[in-house]
């Protein structure tokens, strides 16, 4: 039995796996794949007296493009290096490739299934856990805020008028000339997410008279559709798009 299943996994691997010869380098493709479904391609060049095996920066790349910068964030940080500490790979910052050395060509079966989990598993935890992705996004919002001198505290709770605490994810401080403002992060605008957002603001509106709302909403992956917009419009909720952080930060500066 014990044979048998090692010869259909070895067939099957044999048979998925492709390796295609270039000038410079193989390229590997694997049965595994990526958060697009696509299957991973890996590179493979011989050096001197050691060879690589890079992603040549696709995985990084393609969170980069989905508005994940693993860079921004010292979650985001800790992750990335936790990870590559567990599987024994390299980040180069400059290219954003994931990648192991070995000297012995005997090593690499092994070190190609180290760094296809590594790849696998930042993919994976960065875009299938919903929980991580939004605590990301709100952890990019705060340190934006610190590198600008926004004041603002994080995740202010109050009892609303159901009598069920309403959790916000910033709020910035009132002052002489302007109201606090009450900040709501959605990481995936779509035609139903303004719904738990819009119903914790008007939950506490009356018992807040000196306070606005506002909402972050993350665009980068896609533009805001009017199905998103228009309720926050008709309550006259302003939302901020991250794409135009830039332009509106100074808008929430005590002066």
């Amino acid at each position: 039995m014990i044979d048998q299943l090692r010869k259909l996994y070895n067939d099957w691997n044999q048979q998925t796996i492709q390796f295609e010869k270039f000038d410079s380098f193989i390229e590997i493709t694997t049965p595994f794949v990526d958060m697009h479904h696509d299957f991973i391609q890996l590179f493979l060049t011989k050096e001197e007296d050691f060879y690589i095996i890079t992603d040549d920066g696709h995985i990084i790349n393609e969170l980069d493009m989905l508005g994940i910068d693993i860079h921004n964030t010292q979650k985001r940080k800790e992750f990335i290096n936790m990870s590559l500490k567990i599987f024994g790979v390299k980040l180069n910052k400059n290219t954003n490739e994931l990648y192991v050395t070995f000297q012995n060509i005997n090593e690499y079966p092994e070190w190609q299934n180290r760094l296809i989990q590594c790849l696998l598993r930042i993919s994976d935890m960065l875009m299938t856990s919903r929980n991580n992705v939004v605590s990301i996004f709100t952890e990019e919002i705060s340190s934006f805020f610190l590198d600008h001198n926004i004041l603002f505290n994080e995740g202010p709770s109050f009892i609303g008028v159901s009598g069920k605490s309403q959790r916000f994810d910033f709020s910035l401080p009132r002052s002489r000339t302007r109201n606090e403002k009450l900040i709501k992060a959605i990481n995936s605008p779509s035609s139903e997410s303004y719904r738990e957002a819009l119903f914790s603001w008007l939950d506490i509106k009356s018992t807040r008279i000196n306070s606005d709302f506002l909402v972050i909403a993350n665009d980068n992956n896609k533009p805001l559709t009017d199905g998103f917009l228009e309720p926050f419009i008709n309550y006259e909720v302003e939302v901020l798009r991250w794409s135009d952080r830039n332009k509106w930060v100074d808008n929430l500066r005590i002066s």
